[in-house]
């Protein structure tokens, strides 16, 4: 980019987010950072890549971020340091997080899909579609941020818009798919322009009579008793939670409420819960592009006494006995899976497992190590 141009920018700063938009679509880029004494960086393939352009000062962070809010967002950003919000680009939607670091503005951009994957298009297992189809329960879709959480949800509230005849509310922060009602009703909500908090929008939920509800992130204890209030009464309940695999999920839910309400709370996620599902992104090393690997625990007989005699340390070998006729998976063998069949490396998996050992144990025994 020549100076002059990039002057120019600075006296239109609109027309530089098009033009870093226009960029991420030439690369295919999943994210873009704009970072202070940084030029743009994108993240394509898992990777990161810094642009050929000029580092990026104080001044035009400033400009870039301004662009980019209304009032009601300044206000908000200025109360708070950060802010979730969305905008358009030929067609395509960017969600963008403007927050401070170091003094300093701070923006990432993700470029979401054009059109909601279907369950199909994923390859995610059979098991997604069942869950789909239950009535009532809570589904858990556990990693940190950037593991494909929200496209995997949007796939289940895509299969059951177009197969069954529901009402289904989101509560999401900010709103990431725009869905097309065809045999359900869908009614979204984003946080800040729609709803005063995630915890009103549940507690109220009850009177909108919805049969699913996609709640975006468990944040609070009071989130958590909401989600299980509305999965008690006969509600399908969609939400994430920020954890490593499905016991620490489990652990992190029961140890969020104080000592005298953990049993009970055990008991309500014994008899609520469908599911944990784990998940994360790996580069592939076959072909250019990025594969899914995933642990899956399902509610069964056996899960329901685990979790209401807390004896989560056990889960993972009922995870293993059930691997095949429960569609269960276990994190480590999920990525012995993916090593096997030469999509990754032994590096990656090894890595990426809570348990490398587990994985050094299997191929020890397949005699794949000495």
């Amino acid at each position: 980019m020549e100076m002059e141009q990039y002057e120019v920018y600075q006296k239109e700063p609109k027309q530089y987010v098009a033009y870093l938009n226009e960029l991420m679509l030439e690369k295919n880029a999943t994210d873009m950072y704009l970072t202070y004494n940084e030029p743009p960086t994108l993240r394509i393939m898992e990777e990161i890549h810094r642009q050929d352009l000029p580092k990026l000062d104080d001044t035009m962070l400033n400009k870039i971020a301004l662009a980019m809010m209304n009032k009601t967002g300044l206000d908000y950003f200025e109360k708070y340091w950060a802010l979730d919000l969305w905008v358009w680009f030929k067609w395509r939607r960017y969600r963008v997080n403007i927050s401070r670091q170091r003094g300093h503005v701070m923006i990432v951009s993700r470029l979401l899909r054009n059109t909601i994957p279907t369950l199909n298009a994923l390859a995610l297992p059979p098991i997604f579609k069942q869950l789909a189809h239950r009535e009532n329960g809570i589904v858990f879709l556990a990693w940190p941020t950037w593991s494909w959480k929200s496209t995997t949800l949007a796939a289940v509230i895509e299969e059951i818009n177009t197969t069954k005849k529901k009402h289904i509310l989101t509560i999401e922060d900010p709103i990431e798919y725009i869905f097309e009602p065809k045999e359900s009703i869908i009614d979204q909500k984003e946080l800040g322009k729609d709803v005063s908090s995630f915890s009103d929008a549940m507690k109220y939920a009850l009177r909108q009579r919805p049969d699913v509800i996609l709640f975006w992130e468990i944040r609070d204890l009071e989130s958590i008793r909401n989600a299980i209030l509305l999965s008690e009464t006969w509600h399908l309940v969609l939400t994430t939670v920020h954890a490593r695999s499905a016991e620490q999920a489990l652990n992190k839910i029961i140890w969020s409420f104080p000592s005298e309400e953990q049993s009970h709370i055990r008991t309500q996620l014994s008899e609520n819960m469908a599911a944990i599902v784990v998940q994360k992104l790996l580069k592939r090393i076959d072909k250019p592009g990025l594969v899914l690997w995933q642990e899956i625990l399902i509610n069964t007989t056996a899960v329901t006494n685990i979790i209401r005699e807390n004896k989560l340390n056990q889960l993972k070998s009922v995870m293993y006995t059930n691997r095949v006729s429960g569609w269960m998976q276990l994190m480590e063998e999920s990525l012995l899976t993916l090593f096997e069949t030469k999509k990754i490396s032994l590096e990656q998996a090894l890595e990426a497992a809570n348990d490398p050992s587990y994985i050094k144990r299997e191929l020890i025994n397949k005699w794949y190590l000495k």
